[in-house]
């Protein structure tokens, strides 16, 4: 099969050859200007040297025929420009380059005998003029003064306009790192792309950074979130760029430790403690030079060490309930008239016992499953026998050794009368880890330049579940994860620039990563179901060893073992995800124009063993099957009885009796890993027209050819034109299992700067970009998860009332695959497929289409300020539908064909498959608009300060990544994406409190005084958001189909006059439709939740040791006034109980101390 059109490939090569972008420029700055003479007049032809002040590398160039310089590929930091031009007087000065920035540095000569004349520019100019994006550089400096959470740079990202933290964040087991999930300008934090040191290091799968910098190995970090480049690929979000620090000629270093502990923290909203924490981040840094003016090194060393103790109230089986005796169940007495009571009734409904008894009905009544007689048509039971000995209802003549044995590994109540929260379970958390970053720069000459970085980062997160290691049980609360989980994330970066003439520059570079997780239930190596009796669980592999998950559901229920379900454990869980890039780029100045071109070719690969589903399995006991259709029936909703009142998980259990049951197998003989390649070629010219207008076009190309099982039989997918399961790599199906390559990525990019007035810049530009988009769209997650690599066994009720299958039978083994030598083979019914393209042909690579207009007026040198409109469309956005959902029934058909999901499902009817069948559809959209305020000071006065305001809406169907709630009609899904917040308002600075020496008071102030007094730096990151949207969701009994979630009807005034925790918006307002086949008519996300504002502030003072010795004090409060930012509210209205309430909040006030040495 042709991946790649010779017709294609020949465009491409006229692209690389003759036109432009260089990748460069994620890691270095330019110095661009015009010279002049006295008159005015273009100087062509002058000498211009640029020397590297702190490495003492010097660079040359000449002036073109309009006197116009550039000087590229220059590492951030200090230069002096030296322009010595014959018939005129020497020009020199010093500036600061920032990494992806141009410094203009302008020359007007004086006249030869003249004096030199010396300007020196500390700080880059705040007002750009030769760049059209949309972008925010926070420097050293800044980041060392800013108060920043666990000293993550991830979340400086938030300082910028048009940013927002994502509505949910990876579990910390698979993110280990803490890299924060940010959505920027209504792209979702997947379409985000982070480069360290102009290499990838973004996670093509969880769309998170691999290494999250250590601050104190950074020179620069720059945000830019619109209009990038076309040097710029796989993000349609923000990118982020971070380069670490080179050595220089003299030595430097730091040496720091941070700390937290509960005693300073506030107490959670929701329990009313303070967790116990111990929370110690320490680490330091060298550089310096080997050689100097030529070889150069730089170190650094972060660790953290965290210890949390907590508690969780929870609930385990009590002695009587152990001994079979579930009497504590019963509850009301219910009456034939369809009403209930607290005493026996005049009039009760009665049933028969398994001892022959006839007895008043009960709430919480158990009964025998193995009794009754089961319809023929429906499956339902009638005439069931409630269990009874002694004469006593709900109580078990024996529980089965079984069960007996099983219940052991739980441990006993603290309060064994009660049959609820009955249990207080503590324990500690264990987190440690240690990043390691080391670079080595070397000049081989003033034309040949060479660096290169490693990075390692290892983790260890251990944390007990409630009911001890080996039965897991509940996350404890605050730390909610149970398990074990190492991880090692790897980085490599080595660059080589090359300048053939002071016109023609090449840079090569290479860079790969390595993110490993893994994460494992406690206890494993253990067989506690076997031990216990319990077959078919643990298979004696070690994937299937440690305890399963057990989901006993209804009054008095409780859960153990691991599972994402019960404390967050996806495991067993490995994942290795290896990522390879080499990089050459070229850079030609001609004229007045800059001209760069490159190529990016890329090799990812990805080994991923889920466990969605625990391997040893997640077996469910649901209160419906030890219920009784009989009593549940005489309560159709009416009464004060809610529907189905008579059963108990607990009895299930007993019985043996699952109600659904779920696992991951690997299939015999099937190794998971895929492959993909990626080739990117792109161009540009920045053609500075005049000295005030610059325009830059270019044009980026992006193939990512489908990904590819890693060896024969490493990917499974589905042909929905036969039933079949196509294996990858065997017989006729080709190793990418027919997927066809999108050949059509690409992507121009326009900007333009124009210098309206000497401090007024208008700033325009549009682009497309491509991205990845993680989550399986267009790579990882995908054709392994599905048969014959990954063999989801799901095991469902056909009705509420029967089992699954008989546990001290063990689960049925699901058939392992049997493959044609086509590579085919049928799939079986009930085994889900979770990614296929339908049809091969419709593979697409999400994009975005951005466009921004932005003026920027500098008031003085150090205060500009910003406003610009940015929007963006998305376009063929992962979503990951049901083909196979069933249709609502027509209102007007027999109802006794309503329950006949199976009849009105598609693939059903072509090939008698009734389970989920989910394609990978690039076919959903969204849209973003918004206004964006910027106001920068830079130091002076001691001030600096950044303030955002943005005002924006982003419109989405299933933002997700899932499915939607009706995956047969997408557009009841559009409105408002769950991360849209209307107002977001961010203000960052740093005050230099003006008392003590060198300070506008005080100056005089003695040493002991100023020790105390004197000196102090006052920062803060403050954020005023507007609140998340919400839908409210409710039952859908008259339905029959099986939606993802289903919609009421809105009948009045949603908003209540004082919303609160108690009571967010009026449920009263929705009831559940009574037609047949309709879902309710409220919007997706039509309501909003509570606000977000969060002041992090901190009190700072060095003290000067010796002339090149500081020793710094940090005090910072995170959420400092302790404000409340209440999560949204419980939105269900089939829960009475709890609909419109709020019983979660963001982290209350934490309090960091730190001390840093730096010399």
């Amino acid at each position: 099969m042709t991946l790649f059109p010779s017709s294609l490939a020949k465009m491409l090569l006229l692209l690389l050859v003759f036109s432009s972008v260089s990748f460069g420029q994620a890691v270095y700055g330019n110095i661009i200007g015009t010279v002049t003479d006295p008159s005015g007049a273009a100087v062509a032809n002058a000498p211009i040297t640029v020397k590297d002040i702190e490495r003492g590398t010097t660079y040359q160039s000449t002036t073109n025929g309009s006197g116009n310089y550039e000087q590229t590929h220059l590492l951030a930091g200090r230069y002096s420009i030296t322009v010595n031009a014959p018939g005129f007087a020497v020009f020199q000065a010093t500036a600061s380059v920032e990494i992806d920035a141009s410094t203009r540095v302008d020359a007007v000569l004086g006249v030869q005998g003249q004096s030199t004349k010396v300007e020196v520019t500390e700080d880059t100019p705040l007002l750009k003029v030769d760049r059209a994006d949309v972008s925010t550089t926070l420097t050293t400096e800044e980041l060392r003064n800013f108060p920043i959470i666990e000293r993550n740079l991830t979340f400086t990202l938030l300082v910028t306009p048009g940013t927002q933290i994502n509505d949910w964040q990876h579990a910390s087991s698979e993110n280990p790192q803490g890299g924060y999930q940010i959505d920027a300008n209504g792209q979702q934090f997947t379409s985000n792309g982070f480069l360290l040191d102009g290499t990838e290091n973004n996670s093509s799968i969880l769309g998170i950074a691999v290494i999250n910098p250590n601050i104190d190995s950074l020179q620069e970090f720059k945000i830019t979130t619109s209009n990038y480049d076309a040097q710029f690929g796989s993000v349609a979000g923000a990118l982020l760029q971070a380069t670490t620090k080179s050595g220089t000629n003299n030595f430097h270093g730091s040496a720091f430790e941070y700390l937290r502990n509960d005693y300073f923290n506030a107490k959670d909203w929701t329990s009313g403690q303070s967790l116990p924490l111990k929370w110690n981040q320490f680490g330091g840094s060298v550089g310096g030079p080997i050689v100097k003016n030529k070889v150069f090194f730089f170190a650094d060393v972060q660790a953290l060490r965290r210890r949390r103790s907590a508690s969780v109230q929870t609930t385990v089986p009590n002695s009587a309930e152990r001994a079979g005796d579930l009497t504590g169940l019963l509850g009301d007495y219910i009456c034939s008239d369809k009403s209930s009571s607290s005493s026996p009734c005049a009039n009760p409904f009665t049933v028969m016992t398994t001892e022959g008894a006839t007895v008043p009905a009960r709430v919480g009544m158990v009964f025998d499953p193995t009794t009754g007689t089961i319809d023929p048509v429906t499956g339902v039971p009638t005439n069931r026998l409630a269990v009874s000995s002694g004469g006593q209802v709900n109580v078990f003549p024996s529980v089965p050794a079984p069960v007996t044995q099983l219940l052991s590994f739980l441990p006993m109540p603290q309060d064994d009368t009660s049959i609820s929260g009955n249990y207080i379970a503590t324990g500690s958390e264990k987190f440690d880890s240690s990043q390691f970053d080391t670079r080595f720069d070397y000049a081989f000459s003033d034309r040949l330049h060479f660096f290169g970085r490693y990075t390692i980062a290892d983790f260890s997160h251990f944390a007990p579940g409630a009911y001890g290691a080996e039965a897991g049980g509940p996350g404890l609360n605050g730390v909610f994860f149970a398990g074990n989980a190492p991880a090692r994330n790897q980085s490599i970066a080595i660059g080589a620039t090359y300048t053939l003439s002071p016109r023609i520059v090449t840079d090569f570079r290479f860079g790969f990563y390595r993110y490993r997780i893994r994460v494992n239930p406690n206890g494993v190596g253990t067989t506690p179901a076997t031990d216990a009796g319990i077959p078919g669980l643990n298979l004696g592999t070690t994937e299937t060893s440690g305890m399963p998950a057990f989901y006993i559901n209804g009054n008095g229920g409780f859960s153990f073992g691991y599972a994402l379900g019960i404390n967050q454990c996806n495991c067993p869980l490995k994942e290795t995800e290896n990522h390879f890039q080499w990089v050459n780029n070229w850079t030609m100045t001609k004229g007045n124009h800059t001209f760069q071109w490159g190529v990016d070719f890329r090799r990812a690969q990805q080994q991923r063993v889920p466990s969605d589903a625990h391997r040893s399995g997640e077996v469910t006991f649901a209160e419906g099957t030890t219920g009784s259709p009989d009593v549940d029936a005489a309560d159709p909703g009416t009464g004060n009885v809610p529907d189905g009142p008579t059963g108990a998980g607990i009895a299930s259990l007993f019985f043996g009796e699952p109600g659904n049951f779920s696992r991951y197998f690997t299939g015999l003989g099937y190794h998971p890993g895929l492959r993909q390649t990626r080739l990117f070629f792109y161009g540009q010219d920045s053609w500075r027209v005049t000295r005030k207008f610059t325009f830059s076009y270019g044009l980026r190309y992006e193939n990512y050819l489908p990904q590819t099982a890693a060896s024969p039989g490493g990917a499974g997918s589905f042909d929905p034109n036969t039933g079949e399961v196509l294996v990858a790599g065997v017989g006729s199906v080709p190793s990418n299992m027919g997927v066809k390559p999108y050949n059509l990525g690409f992507a121009p990019r326009i900007g333009l700067a124009y210098q309206m007035f000497s401090h007024t810049v208008v700033r325009a530009g549009f682009g497309r970009s491509f991205t990845p988009a993680g989550l399986g769209a267009v790579f990882g997650q995908a054709p392994d998860y599905d048969p014959p690599v990954t063999i989801p066994q799901q095991l469902n009720q056909n009705n509420q009332y029967e089992s699954v299958f008989d546990l001290f039978a063990g689960p049925p083994l699901p058939p392992n695959p049997t493959v044609g030598s086509n590579g085919r083979y049928p799939l079986p019914n009930g085994l889900n497929v979770f990614y296929f393209f339908n049809p091969p042909s419709a593979y697409r690579v999400p994009l975005a289409d951005s466009w921004n207009l932005a003026v920027q007026h500098e008031f003085t040198s150090s205060l500009t300020a910003e406003i610009a409109y940015v929007g963006n469309v998305g376009r063929h956005l992962f979503i990951n539908p049901n083909v196979n959902q069933a249709a609502p029934p027509d209102p007007n058909s027999d109802p006794n064909t309503w329950n006949d999901f199976d009849s009105r499902r598609l693939f059903f009817q072509k090939f008698g498959l009734e389970q989920g069948l989910y394609e990978i559809c690039n076919c959903d959209n969204s849209s973003y608009h918004a206004l964006q305020a910027k106001l920068q000071k830079r130091v002076t006065k001691g001030l600096d300060f950044l303030v955002s305001y943005t005002y924006g809406k982003a419109m989405a169907n299933s933002e997700t990544g899932g499915a939607f709630s009706n995956n047969l009609n997408w557009w009841q899904d559009h409105g408002p994406a769950n991360y849209d917040r209307k107002h977001t308002l961010t203000i960052s600075h740093t005050w230099q409190l003006p008392f003590g020496r060198d300070r506008h008071w005080g100056s005089g102030m003695g040493r002991a005084m100023e020790a105390v007094l004197g000196g102090w730096d006052f920062s803060g990151i403050s954020r005023f958001e507007s609140g998340l949207p919400f839908t409210v969701f409710s039952d859908g009994p008259n339905l029959y189909a099986d939606f993802n979630s289903v919609r009421p009807d809105q009948i009045g005034n949603p908003h209540v006059s004082h919303p609160s925790a108690a009571l967010w918006f009026n449920p009263d307002a929705f009831v559940v439709p009574q037609e047949v086949g309709r879902n309710g008519d409220v919007h997706h996300n039509s309501l909003r939740g509570p606000r977000f504002n969060q002041m992090d502030l901190s009190l700072g003072k060095v003290f000067r040791i010796t002339e090149t010795k500081t020793l710094e004090f940090k005090w910072e409060n995170f959420n400092a006034l302790n404000h409340v930012n209440l999560a949204n509210p419980n939105s269900y209205i089939g829960d009475p109980q709890n609909v419109g309430k709020i019983y979660a909040a963001a982290d209350m006030r934490q309090m960091q101390f730190g001390l840093h040495f730096r010399f």
